[in-house]
């Protein structure tokens, strides 16, 4: 009996480490890396991401993303009234309490307050002495709260105050020869080096009224290896020299990470391949 077999050699691979901060110029969701040689040179013909992190701070309630005024009409009062919340990075509860706040500061007759609980199905609710209206807006749309009823108390039920469910990271430099081209079933499609989906990966934690704290809403560092990465086709006779990058929301627009430095950057290594 013949036990011999053909030895098997596994290809070659090196990493390319790509940091948001070696940027000289632009922002972390819209830069590129030009280096006096070629960033990576050498026979290679596959490209894969296997790990990425991501550093997060970007605000989740903020006049950028119009989601941080709130408007009421009190039963007795002459016209509506908005009121605004400060930017900043809320839970729910933080939320709730800070638009309380926000409206018995403004508002002439009617006392506001966090009321339910585990009476109501577990939710909170946010309530009035008087009768008042909330008007349609984004941060109520956020906060689940019906709209152009009029009542003394609104449940906050099944609240989500991401302001994307995922993003994408681009590199048209690195997916250009791809042959087989990545879809989608919304109407920004693009190739994308990796998908970022606002989601732990266990069970959220829960802030002090019950409601979960979901991956966005506070500032996180995270990490994610991915065991079988995407394989993206290269020519091997060609170098890799600039790269541009570029990370975009569920709506096909650029992240803006604001004007302070550190809102959001990002790691990420690329497992390169001969075979």
């Amino acid at each position: 009996m013949d036990h011999s077999g053909t030895p098997i050699r596994f290809p070659s691979t090196a990493n390319l480490y790509i940091d948001s901060l070696d940027r000289s110029t632009g922002t972390s969701t819209d830069f590129t890396i030009t280096k006096q040689q070629n960033i990576l040179a050498g026979f290679f013909t596959r490209l894969g991401v296997v790990e990425i992190v991501v550093d997060w701070c970007i605000d989740n309630i903020s006049a950028y993303h119009k989601n941080n005024t709130f408007t009421v009409n009190v039963e007795g009062d002459t016209g509506p009234f908005t009121v605004t919340v400060p930017d900043g990075s809320y839970t729910v509860a933080v939320l709730l309490d800070a638009l309380v706040f926000a409206l018995n500061d403004l508002s002439p007759s009617a006392v506001f307050s966090i009321g339910g609980g585990p009476a109501i199905n577990g939710f909170r609710s946010l309530d009035s002495d008087t009768n008042f209206t909330i008007s349609v807006g984004p941060m109520q749309t956020q906060l689940n709260l019906k709209a152009g009823v009029v009542g003394a108390s609104f449940p906050v039920n099944c609240p989500n105050l991401l302001t994307t469910p995922y993003i994408d990271f681009v590199c048209s430099n690195l997916t250009y020869q791809q042959g087989l081209k990545d879809a989608s079933t919304n109407n920004h499609s693009r190739d994308v080096l990796y998908r970022w989906v606002f989601a732990w990966d266990g069970p959220a934690p829960s802030d002090y009224y019950g409601y979960p704290i979901y991956q966005g809403y506070e500032r996180f560092v995270s990490r994610r290896y991915l065991s079988f990465p995407k394989q993206i086709k290269w020519n091997g006779d060609q170098p890799i020299g600039q790269l541009s990058f570029q990370v975009y929301d569920n709506n096909g627009l650029l992240v803006i990470a604001g004007n302070d430095a550190g809102e959001f950057e990002w790691y990420t290594t690329l497992l390169i391949s001969e075979q």
